[in-house]
């Protein structure tokens, strides 16, 4: 009788223990699913440091498992991409979200996301190459002291939907900072002669008091300016009114240069005052042009004139 109670007993704790250790693993399953789950929706709410949380608590319901070590892996990764692209560093960027879709058994909102960030950091890379261009030529153009159209360059970034990103900030200063050097540039530019000019006016204009056959020779050499309106005589007013000159508003790269180097202002006002009288009837540009028919002509910029 008493053998037969103990082995009652025992198969009494038996089905107690193994009833307890079947309800404990059933529950550690239960939450082991629900940690993945609420690691998923974090994901999908792009709120990965929950997501990192929630694989790294599933691990300790199950130790090693492969799906939730992937995961965490995963998303780890995709963190630190997006890091290195808010700091700018696209070509790691790139490498580092193409690790995120090559981990095994890993989340498809994340290998999808990696991809998507992949075409964005390839746009943006051919951006900045093509900004960077757009921003040495205008360097180039202040260097010439081509103030205005070195701005010309810069407005057509600034007018850029696509150059206000975050991407592009340290393009953008430099840009304003350019921009900047250009206005005190515009601001500090001397047109030469026109110290001579204006004590010119005024002496011709004491003149004109004691003789009424004075006439006024403040046009000087032709330069031209935003000055106020010099005196000319009947022949220069009647040159300017038949000035036909070409506009500034679709001047390329090629036009500016000579033998692939930027004309300076520096040689646009020799050529003006090679010109004398006739300046006053060409436009900075129509210059250019000048200069560069007669470097390429091996003739004066008169005679390139004349040619006209």
């Amino acid at each position: 009788m008493r053998k037969w109670a103990w082995v009652i007993v025992t198969f009494v704790v038996i089905l107690i223990v193994g009833g307890y250790a079947f309800s404990r693993h059933q529950s550690i399953e239960k939450q082991y699913h629900l940690e993945m789950e609420n690691a998923a929706a974090a994901i999908k709410d792009k709120n990965y440091t929950a997501a990192e949380n929630y694989f790294q608590s599933a691990l300790t319901r199950r130790n090693s498992d492969p799906t939730a070590t992937h995961r965490l892996k995963q998303t780890k990764t995709f963190v630190n991409g997006m890091d290195q692209l808010e700091n700018h560093h696209f070509s790691a960027s790139k490498r580092t979200f193409q690790q995120v879709y090559t981990i095994h058994n890993g989340s498809e909102v994340l290998n999808d996301r990696a991809h998507q960030q992949i075409k964005e950091i390839e746009v943006v890379q051919k951006n900045v190459t093509k900004y960077n261009k757009t921003l040495d030529y205008a360097r180039e153009l202040n260097q010439a002291q081509s103030f205005e159209l070195s701005n010309e360059q810069l407005d057509t970034l600034f007018n850029t939907k696509e150059f206000k990103k975050g991407y592009y900030t340290s393009i953008w200063k430099a840009a304003r900072a350019l921009q900047k050097s250009n206005k005190t540039g515009l601001a500090q530019t001397v047109i030469p002669d026109v110290a001579d000019n204006r004590s010119s006016s005024q002496s011709n204009a004491a003149a004109s008091e004691s003789s009424t056959n004075g006439t006024s020779q403040a046009a000087g050499n032709g330069s031209v300016s935003s000055l106020p309106k010099p005196n000319l005589s009947s022949s220069e007013q009647q040159a300017a009114n038949n000035y036909s000159g070409s506009n500034e508003f679709t001047v390329t790269k090629k036009d500016t240069e000579l033998n692939g180097k930027v004309i300076s202002q520096d040689q646009i006002t020799k050529a003006r005052q090679e010109l004398g009288n006739r300046a006053g009837q060409f436009s900075d540009q129509d210059v250019r042009n000048l200069i560069k028919e007669a470097g390429q002509k091996g003739i004066s910029v008169t005679d390139a004139a004349n040619n006209q």
